[in-house]
């Protein structure tokens, strides 16, 4: 085929007809330059041309349509001058209406050139799309990327350039006209306009200069090439440049455009159609944008900060500046003359009889250059850790994720007022529409969602955060909760799946851009401490201390040295809010949050009802808090405990070689380095994970004459921790010489030798004298007589196994697991070998894959009891091994080894519905004259190590105590008019959970130590659990109460008012003080005089009502023989009466004891389920 016939110079040749008939310059006209005119089939052709768009360039996988396009430059010759031209006589034809909403009697064939100037906008939208590169993409593409690019920008100067860029206004007008349609005449077309004419916004904001490198294996070499080189010709910077789309848009009225479509978003569009087009028009209107330069003055920022604001121009003038500076210091301190050359060699021979020579004079002044030029002639280099930059295997543009960028966009200042006037309007009317659309966009629909929008709307997230808090400190009128959308429950899940999602998963783009939300987020709620009773923020804060969240956030800096400088600062950023939000809320500064369980708000407490409520009704100070305020619970914060977990080893590495850079550092990034290593070395001793060669080469380089410079504020840091840090290593080299050798190798964190460098001193070695903890023991099952042997032993296994999974040694588990099933496959063998012998098989050994400072077989309750349980003799003092007897039942073994692997990948479900741990007894620290977790002697904890949780910690200690989950309360202290709380605790134990400390609830049946204060409410009597009081169950005030109450709850339809339910507590106090008397007041209570008892089963009730048993109970003495039948009759009839009803047994005063139950519902639980349960 000749290459006249060949498709693409077929296509070619297509496009080109389509691009004549289009139409051209009318040379005919007496005008200069001629004006446009558009050709007979100009409509026909413009469909034509969208159609080869869709035929080649989506189906095919090329871009040949939309060269041959460039090539002909349809845009710029044609569809341009269309458009501007529509515009033009559309803005006649309106002033010439004087104001008449139909101007088509001034514009001909309007309809006709409107269908013109869509189809035009549509091919524009076509050819400005941004490029975008992936794994799926074809040869074509990747060949025609870079010219494509250069044609991008050429269309963008000329969008922003014909006529100050009134082909926007055009766009805009094709969107007001649907704009004035009434959203229910809307057709899926007009909002397709919209999001079209969104998308052109869009598009022109996101052109930029293609990369240099396409891909991350071809790392194409870049001596030799600048910026200039991705520009076409007569394209500069400074055309295309954000400020001048920002003017652009400021003359065009896109801004106004943009606030009607955000600030109507709800009520006025359909919002699926335009948020995601809209947060992208945001996210690129403000990347690389220094929030400062929007919102500080000329003159308010300091010299550090105002470099950053410089115009690309004068950075590179001021690099190139410091590069000459460096460059002339260097040349004045190696340079010598011709004779000091003499004498200038050293030679050094080697063992083997070679020769190392270096030359040079600078050479004789340090010996660190001489040892690096002798490095530097070595052919074989060491290997170097590949440093992997995060939008690489995402296919994204290596500059999306900048964030940490010296040089960010420059903005004269008329331009950033512009910005940031708009910037403020969005923000106050617009945000929290637009983000809590996206956010139930993305939650809903997030199996569609790709991973460049992902990261969009986490930088937008962070970036409008990071804006408002800024903006708040600098304008005193500004009002944070104009971003309250991002504190909602909503918006913190999907912020924290994304980046649990993207780090099992391995995005690490999506995982920078998730740790920068998340870290802004945390910001935001750190600077809403003045609103402390906002349900968001507790939520927040009570999730944020969850065991899993804080092994993700303790896991990204170990991971993040191996990735580029942007995502290591951005790590170190988050680590650092996170511990300090932390250590704000450990210690004294408990977390106190409100219980998510409850029907409805209470209102916050004022001082007003307070001391009506103590001086006036008489209660107690404590009592009245509780009244006003109940449903609370207190989160303690183990700081020590939770830091650790940030003390690792890669940790430190991260830290040390983010350091290294410092040059490339500020100054608020080398003071949160310096504190976090304060914090370890100094605060927690951790000084062996310092003691490296490298740490100290580190140090000296800072601090010598061409490390930090002398005026830096970050050398005083780094000079005062140095003095620390080689008195302790002086001080560690004479007390243990051993580590002259140490600082040369990674420290050992476990075994002898790791516990000999840490604290110097070795380990307890006379093991005949500690005796190993008790093993667990079980409290038996709910009716066990009637189950087998075999479903017994299988519960056991299961509810140990559940236990340690909470407690966070899943890997002890398996360590059992992969024992037993060695035995199983020794055992198996022997009989195959031995066939009818009856000789028994040896014992076997437990084998310990790893030494452990606390060895579990001696320390740990739970596996001793575990591998009792299997057949293994545990043993009793430290000397003891641990064997499996040769001698025990076989199928026991398998049957214990197939009920471990189920526990494992199964939760437990225990029959009870509380956590596993409540099937074992808790050890008595009286019997026990070790430590609960089997630890002696005077060393400090190694609160590093998972194998250390003792025991007390595991029920009594719990990071979050749920206080509203006790359910017995039957053992504890009672108190003059304390009445018991009812609540449900959760049906499973998930496999999920680390550490019991975080989770279990600390209220098991039989175990309370001691009285819970938050779980009681007030009443006037004391609450006895006994049944056998006769005295206090026939008491006839007790069901005349009963009876009102009923009365009272059936007349407002089962929800009795706040007001009315603290009158009827005084009402019920006062009948049984007085013997059923009433004193005061309750007209309004009963809206009315109070109706006689007699009078009570006949009033007020509209369906068929209770007969009259309980006037009969509270009049007459019952005999004991009756007394359970007339119960029975008596719940029978008020369950026939009312669903709503039912008699408690329990409680003694049933009046409150049911008000408080109303009050104290589920969200989701009528108040019917929680009356019968606590009847039943």
């Amino acid at each position: 085929m000749s290459d006249t016939e060949s498709p693409l110079t077929v296509l070619k040749a297509r496009i080109a007809l389509l691009a004549t008939a289009i139409g051209g310059p009318d040379y005919t006209s007496q005008i200069d330059p001629p004006p446009y005119q558009i050709g007979d089939d100009c409509l026909a052709c413009l469909k034509d041309l969208k159609r080869w768009f869709r035929l080649v360039d989506d189906n095919q996988r090329r871009w040949d349509v939309a060269m041959a396009v460039a090539e002909y430059k349809i845009l710029t010759d044609d569809l341009l001058p269309i458009l501007i031209d529509w515009e033009n006589k559309c803005y006649l034809a309106t002033k010439l209406s004087k104001g008449n909403s139909d101007i088509s009697a001034h514009f001909k064939n309007k309809q006709y050139y409107d269908k013109i100037a869509l189809n035009c906008l549509q091919l524009m939208v076509l050819m400005t799309w941004p490029l975008i590169l992936t794994e799926q993409s074809s040869t074509n593409q990747i060949n025609l990327y870079s010219e494509l690019k250069k044609h991008q920008l050429t269309y963008k100067k000329a969008i922003l350039s014909v006529e100050n860029g009134k082909v926007l206004k055009a766009a805009i007008r094709i969107a007001i006209d649907v704009i004035k349609l009434d959203r229910l005449a809307r057709t899926p077309r007009d909002n397709m306009v919209l999001k079209m004419v969104l998308n052109f916004i869009r598009n022109i904001l996101a052109i930029e200069p293609g990369e240099l490198t396409i891909t991350a294996r071809k790392n194409i070499a870049s001596k030799g090439i600048n910026s200039v080189d991705t520009l076409p010709p007569n394209v500069t910077q400074d055309d295309i440049s954000q400020s001048t789309v920002i003017s652009c848009f400021k003359k065009n009225k896109v801004f106004p455009f943009l606030l009607t479509l955000g600030s109507s978003m709800t009520k006025e569009f359909d919002q699926d159609f335009i948020n995601i087009p809209l947060m992208e028009v945001m996210f690129f209107l403000t990347k690389d944008i220094s929030q400062d330069s929007l919102l500080f003055k000329s003159g308010e920022l300091d010299t550090a900060q105002s470099e950053n604001h410089l115009s690309k121009a004068g950075q590179e003038l001021n690099d190139l500046l410091q590069k000459e500076s460096q460059l002339k210091k260097k040349v004045i301190m190696n340079t010598s003359t011709r004779h000091s050359r003499f004498g200038a060699m050293l030679s050094i021979q080697t063992l083997d009889q070679k020769r190392l020579t270096v030359s040079g004079s600078q050479n004789l002044l340090d010996n660190s250059k001489a040892l690096q030029k002798i490095d530097d002639s070595k052919k074989s280099k060491g290997r170097r850790p590949m440093i992997r930059n995060e939008t690489d295997n995402e296919s994204l543009p290596t500059n999306l994720l900048n964030v940490h960028k010296k040089s960010g966009t420059y903005l004269p200042l008329t331009i950033s007022k512009y910005l940031n006037d708009f910037i403020n309007d969005f923000i106050d009317s617009s945000f929290n529409y637009l983000l809590k659309s996206v956010t139930n966009y993305f939650v809903t629909e997030e199996d569609k969602i790709i991973s460049l929008e992902k990261i969009e709307y986490l930088l937008f997230f962070a970036w409008f955060n990071k804006y408002q808090i800024l903006r708040c400190q600098v304008d005193k009128d500004a009002d944070i909760m104009m971003i309250s959308e991002s504190i909602k429950e909503t918006t913190f899940i999907l912020v924290s799946s994304l980046l649990r999602s993207s780090y099992d998963s391995k995005a690490w783009a999506v995982v920078h851009s998730s740790m920068l939300a998340f870290n802004e987020l945390l910001k935001l709620v750190n600077s809403l401490k003045k609103f402390e009773d906002n349900e968001d923020i507790e939520y927040v804060l009570s999730r944020l201390f969850s065991d899993e969240r804080i092994q993700l956030l303790s896991n990204l800096p170990r991971i993040a040295s191996t990735h580029s400088l942007s995502f290591m600062k951005t790590s170190i950023e988050l680590t650092h809010t996170v511990l300090k939000i932390l250590e704000m809320y450990s210690g004294d500064n408990s977390l106190v949050v409100e219980s998510k369980r409850r029907a409805k708000k209470m209102k916050s407490i004022s001082k007003e009802d307070y001391e009506r409520l103590v001086n006036e009704e008489g209660y107690d100070p404590d009592e009245a808090i509780e009244i006003l305020n109940p449903g609370h619970k207190t989160i303690v914060i183990n700081f020590k405990r939770v830091q650790s977990s940030f003390f690792h080893r890669n940790t430190i590495d991260l830290y040390i070689n983010t350091l290294k850079r410092f040059n490339e550092l500020e100054y608020s990034h080398i003071k949160m380095i310096i504190s976090f290593l304060y914090r370890l070395f100094v605060e927690n001793n951790e000084e062996t994970l310092f003691y490296r060669l490298d740490f100290i080469i580190l140090l000296k380089d800072m601090l010598k004459q061409d490390g930090l410079p002398r005026t830096s504020k970050a050398r005083t840091h780094i000079n005062d921790f140095a003095k620390y840090y080689l008195s302790r290593l002086k001080r560690k080299l004479k007390s243990s010489p051993a580590w002259h050798v140490g600082i040369l190798f990674p420290p050992l964190n476990d075994g002898v030798v790791g516990y000999f460098q840490k604290y110097g001193e070795h380990k307890m070695t006379k093991e005949s004298e500690i005796y190993a903890v008790q093993p667990s023991q079980f409290i038996p099952f709910e009716q066990q007589e009637m189950m087998s042997e075999n479903m017994i032993l299988d519960m056991q296994i299961g509810v140990l196994v559940s236990t340690l999974i909470d407690e966070g040694s899943q890997n002890l588990v398996e360590l059992v697991r992969e024992n037993v099933q060695h035995l199983i496959a020794v055992f198996t063998s022997h009989l195959e070998v031995a066939g009818e012998n009856e000789k028994t098989p040896n014992n076997e050994a437990f084998i310990l894959k790893e030494e452990y400072d606390v060895n579990p077989l001696h320390y740990n309750r739970h596996i001793r009891a575990l591998l009792q349980l299997v057949g293994f003799e545990i043993p009793i003092l430290k000397s003891d091994p641990c064997f499996y007897r040769g001698t025990t039942e076989f199928s026991r073994l398998v049957k214990c080894e197939e009920s471990i692997t189920k526990y494992l990948n199964i939760p437990f479900e225990t029959p009870n519905g509380l956590p596993s741990s409540s099937y074992l007894k808790q050890q008595s620290e009286k019997n026990n004259s070790l430590e609960s977790d089997g630890w002696k002697g005077n060393e400090d904890y190694d609160y590093t190590d998972p194998n250390i949780v003792p025991d007390n910690e595991v029920d009594d200690n719990d990071y979050f105590k749920d206080l509203d989950k006790s359910t017995n309360i039957r053992k504890e202290k009672r108190t003059v008019g304390i009445a018991s709380k009812k609540t449900q605790s959760k049906n499973k134990t998930s496999r999920n959970r680390k550490k019991a400390s975080f989770r279990l609830p600390n209220a098991i049946e039989g175990k309370d130590k001691q009285p819970q204060e938050n779980l009681e409410v007030f009443s006037k009597e004391y609450i006895s659990d006994s049944d056998e009081d006769d005295e206090e169950i026939l008491n006839p005030v007790f069901f005349e109460n009963e009876m009102y109450m009923r009365w009272l709850l059936d007349k407002y339809n089962g929800q009795l008012p706040n007001d009315k339910f603290l009158s009827f507590g005084r009402f019920v106090n006062e009948r049984l003080s007085n013997n059923g008397k009433v004193v005061s007041d309750f007209t309004s209570l009963f809206d009315g005089p109070v109706p006689p008892i007699d009078a009570l089963p006949l009033e007020g009730i509209t369906r068929k009502g209770p007969d009259k048993t309980l006037l009969t109970l509270s009049r007459v003495e019952i005999n004991e023989s009756n007394q359970d039948n007339e119960n029975t009759q008596v719940n029978e009839q008020v369950d026939e009466t009312s669903e709503n009803l039912t008699i408690n047994k329990n409680a003694r005063n049933i009046g409150i004891s049911h008000g408080h139950v109303e009050s104290e519902a589920d969200d989701d639980e009528p108040i019917t389920k929680k009356r019968r349960t606590s009847a039943n």
